[in-house]
């Protein structure tokens, strides 16, 4: 967003003025920061929105800032919801809808040679609705979903979860989940599952991830 708005400043503005930045925290769906921070942004009269990077957050108040008739957008949702949610033509983001990330790892782990996959996924719209996705793309290419488990992020072990996913014999396990993924990974290792046949998605694709499983070793 900064060097946007240096880029854009650079080249004379917007409008003949230059954009000012009001920095606020989207916070997570568990503290609900963002409804506060987006209220204190439209009553600075602002025109533009950037994230939330969680989809969860965004559909928290997406309705909020639309009705306001300022323009959101966000480089992270992918949540299938907001493909064809009523935001009276002023949200947008970047990201593929999930329907896309769904439908290429279903592939991926077919053309892997794997025939039977377990999921394990976050519960909150990313997680359930890929999870959703993922499912039909699998479905549709000949392999089978031996068995979903939707798990509480915040949750303090994942024993039990991870103990299902191995008894259930599928030649890969699906993970859809954020920095929790770390405390998940660990214990499949604990639990002697080949991590090798584990499948991670986008929301697993972020340094934290690896810092906290390699600290969890």
């Amino acid at each position: 967003v900064k060097l946007a708005i240096e880029e854009i400043n650079d080249a004379g503005g917007l409008l003949g003025k230059p954009v000012k930045y009001e920095e606020g925290d989207s916070g997570d769906t568990e503290n609900k920061v963002a409804p506060q921070t987006v209220a204190t942004l439209l009553s600075k009269n602002v025109d533009v929105i950037i994230g939330a990077a969680s989809s969860s957050v965004s559909l928290s108040v997406v309705d909020t800032i639309v009705t306001a008739g300022v323009a959101m957008f966000s480089p992270a949702n992918t949540s299938k919801k907001l493909s064809s949610y009523d935001d009276k033509g002023l949200y947008f983001r970047n990201a593929p809808s999930d329907i896309l990330q769904g439908q290429v790892l279903a592939d991926t782990i077919i053309a892997d040679g794997m025939t039977s996959v377990y999921v394990l996924a976050l519960n909150d719209d990313y997680g359930t609705g890929l999870a959703e996705d993922l499912q039909a793309g699998l479905e549709s290419g000949g392999a089978s979903v031996k068995g979903t488990k939707i798990y509480d992020p915040k949750a303090a072990d994942y024993s039990a979860e991870v103990s299902e996913a191995k008894d259930s014999g599928a030649d890969a396990i699906v993970l859809i989940g954020f920095d929790e993924s770390s405390k998940i990974l660990a214990k499949m290792k604990e639990q002697g599952l080949d991590l090798s046949t584990v499948y991670g998605v986008d929301g697993n694709m972020g340094n934290a991830l690896a810092e906290n499983f390699e600290a969890g070793k």
